[in-house]
């Protein structure tokens, strides 16, 4: 369980990002990179260092972890990157959760900060913490309820798309690690072949998850496979000049070869792997001595090969309880007794190598049972998932046509106003220029009556002028006899007639419509002189005007001004004159 609990504990180097160097400055650098790369870099960051360089944390590096990390956010904040700002907030939670889990306790952390997440406006972060969460009861042995949570963070990356998570390597080599640790070895290439189109965040973890692809490839018994990735491994540790890396691919290959028969060509391998994996990985070290002393074996190396079997034995520590040693000790030694003729001490070692085979048939048999259990478990809680996401997307079709619906009734009505809007303006404008004409009628028809009343003014002065005449001294030109007979004709010629009236009238009710109408319905018992009066009084004709207008004195004017005044008091005692003519 040394790979789990190295896993657990990743997160405590994310102090790295914050200790090399002023946290400003690593933020400022941060910050000059896009978003995308932003993210990638703190979590690149975050793991720089390899976990078993940095084994704690100290109070100092803690504050100092914290308080950068509040900056970050507080900068994220500022630029309006919610992403990095929810990440940042991310890590925050990691570190207080791998500071208890690190101690050895339970830790409460994630399980305490799911309402704060649930709150995360950003899917990615928030599936990310559910990966976190899951990998973590995958390291307690809470095999369902962190499978649970690993798919479920699974499905929002697949939603949400790969290509739009920088960090997905991780998330997908992650779940894929936990298919191998149950064998479930086509499941995990599959999860690899996808993570290894997207770039790793650091050199040691790509070495590791193409190392643990060989390794696959070698039990599935894909040899050619095996090799070449080995192979691949090997050359890319050496560019990364990581001797580890090397020693640990360089043992991968020799067991290979060794498996398919190849010895010789398997020792160079060995050696190297034996030699370079002593200080990281003691137990890859300890393995490759004993695959070392199998070759010699069978190279009739024998006191080579009994070397390398006391090497391994002082390489294992008492306390490590490692799954592939202990079956290979057991059957390098039967091989080495049986070379060397003691077959008492081969069939010891024989016969432990079968109890151990028992013991293991049984203990895999065991876990068989619960990797069923847990694949059926991730079955159903995939086929759950995706019921649900059936059920979301019926969901959505049904609101993407009520949303269709409403859009069409909103267009129907909107063309239904617009159409009334079109209709109303158009009536606005038969209306305008309706009364466009009326007010040019009204102009013209004002303007006769006016052309009117002048000329019979005109006329009234003229009369006026030659009685006026008439009434000094003169020699007539004419007889006396026919003075009085012109004058008399021409007052006869600018004396309202009836057809006089009749055009007036005619005119009067162009610019005031209705006048007539409406007095005969107030006052039906008004003469016809009467409202030749009235009609003349609208006009604001004067008096003398008036007079010679309807051929009688001003006098008489006056007085049957004052006799219709005295009458419409007596028909309506609430009307007057002047309120009469402006009412009409």
């Amino acid at each position: 369980m040394k790979s789990v609990r190295l896993l657990r504990n990743v997160f405590l180097c994310l102090g790295g990002l914050l200790l090399a160097g002023s946290g400003q400055a690593q933020i400022d650098t941060l910050f000059r990179y896009p978003p995308d790369q932003r993210l990638f870099k703190l979590w690149q960051r975050a793991i720089w260092k390899d976990v078993w360089e940095r084994k704690r944390l100290t109070p100092n590096d803690t504050i100092r972890v914290f308080a950068e990390l509040d900056r970050l956010r507080d900068v994220a904040r500022q630029q309006q990157d919610e992403r990095l700002y929810w990440t940042a907030d991310l890590h925050k939670l990691l570190v207080r959760h791998n500071l208890v889990d690190y101690t050895g306790r339970l830790s409460t952390v994630l399980d305490e900060a799911e309402p704060h997440m649930d709150q995360c406006p950003v899917p990615v972060v928030k599936a990310s913490y559910w990966h976190m969460r899951g990998m973590y009861y995958f390291g307690e042995q809470q095999f369902d309820k962190g499978f649970r949570w690993l798919l479920r963070a699974q499905q929002a990356f697949k939603q949400i798309g790969y290509q739009h998570i920088p960090e997905i390597n991780k998330y997908l080599t992650g779940l894929g690690s936990r298919y191998y640790a149950f064998d479930e070895y086509d499941t995990f290439l599959r999860y690899m072949e996808e993570a290894f189109r997207y770039p790793f965040l650091s050199k040691r973890e790509e070495l590791a998850n193409y190392n643990n692809t060989a390794m696959v490839y070698q039990r599935l018994k894909s040899y050619t496979k095996a090799e070449a990735l080995f192979q691949r491994v090997i050359n890319q540790a050496k560019s990364y000049h990581d001797s580890t890396y090397v020693g640990i691919a360089s043992s991968g290959l020799g067991q290979t070869l060794l498996l398919r028969g190849q010895a010789r060509r398997a020792l160079p391998y060995l050696y190297i792997g034996y030699r370079l994996s002593m200080n990281e990985a003691a137990e890859r070290s300890a393995v490759t001595a004993l695959y070392l002393a199998e070759a010699l074996l069978t190279l009739d190396s024998t006191a080579k090969a009994k070397n390398y079997i006391d090497r391994s034995v002082g390489i294992v520590t008492p306390n490590k309880g490692w799954a592939n040693y202990p079956l290979t000790y057991y059957q390098v030694q039967t091989a080495y007794f049986k070379k060397t003729g003691n077959y008492a001490r081969a069939t010891l070692y024989q016969d432990s190598t079968l109890a151990l085979k028992d013991s293991l048939r049984a203990v895999f048999s065991s876990q068989v049972l619960a990797n069923s259990a847990i694949k059926v478990n991730a079955e159903r809680y995939l086929s759950e998932l995706a019921q649900i996401e059936a059920e979301k997307a019926n969901a959505i079709h049904v609101r993407n046509i009520i949303i269709m619906a409403l859009l069409c009734l909103t267009a129907a009505g909107v063309y239904a106003l617009n159409q009334n809007r079109l209709k109303r303006q158009r009536e606005k404008q038969v209306q305008a220029e309706q009364q466009k004409r009326a007010d040019e009628l009204l102009a013209h028809a004002t303007a006769q009556l006016n052309q009117y009343t002048r000329h019979l003014k005109e006329k009234n002065e003229l009369i006026e002028k030659l009685a006026a005449g008439l009434e000094q001294p003169y020699e007539p030109v004419v007889s006396a006899a026919a003075g009085p007979v012109m004058v008399e004709h021409l007052m006869q010629q600018v004396i309202l007639t009836e057809a006089d009236w009749q055009q007036f009238k005619r005119l009067f009710e162009q610019v005031h419509p209705g006048f007539f109408e409406t007095l005969h319905a107030r006052f039906p018992a008004l003469t016809p002189a009467e409202i030749r009066l009235l009609a003349l009084s609208k006009l604001a004709i004067p008096s003398k005007d008036m007079a010679f207008v309807l051929g009688v004195s001003q006098e008489s004017i006056r007085k049957s001004r004052y006799r219709l005044r005295k009458k419409l008091e007596y028909l309506r005692p609430d009307t007057t004159l002047e309120g009469l003519i402006d009412s009409l």
